[in-house]
């Protein structure tokens, strides 16, 4: 078993946690059931609920998505282009949380 990730210990949500990963490929068309998965598991009243976090891998695209609750996902790549584009396009819904620092990134003024 692997050794508990020390980011974590004390926290009384996870350090009694254990943690399996699991990866397989999927068609396109699933996308719809793993952000279900995905969404349902922040919301305990929604069934079912799989109680598991979901992330999304693109390897030939080079793109994780970690999509969560009602708020949105995290998206991330190591092109910066690519993630520009999605920046602009999709940027009325970004969060305040950290519009700083991902103005900063990507070349806007805060």
């Amino acid at each position: 078993m692997t050794e508990f990730d020390e980011e974590w210990l004390g926290d009384e949500d996870y350090s009694d946690s254990l943690w399996h990963y699991i990866a397989f490929n999927a068609p396109s068309e699933y996308i719809i059931n793993a952000l279900w998965c995905a969404l349902s598991s922040d919301f305990g009243c929604i069934n079912p609920n799989p109680m598991a976090d979901i992330y999304l891998f693109n390897l030939s695209k080079e793109v994780v998505v970690f999509p969560y609750d009602d708020r949105g996902m995290d998206i991330v790549r190591p092109n910066k282009q690519f993630l520009k584009e999605l920046y602009d396009q999709f940027e009325q819904y970004l969060l305040d949380y950290d519009k700083e620092a991902m103005d900063a990134v990507f070349g806007k003024n805060p």
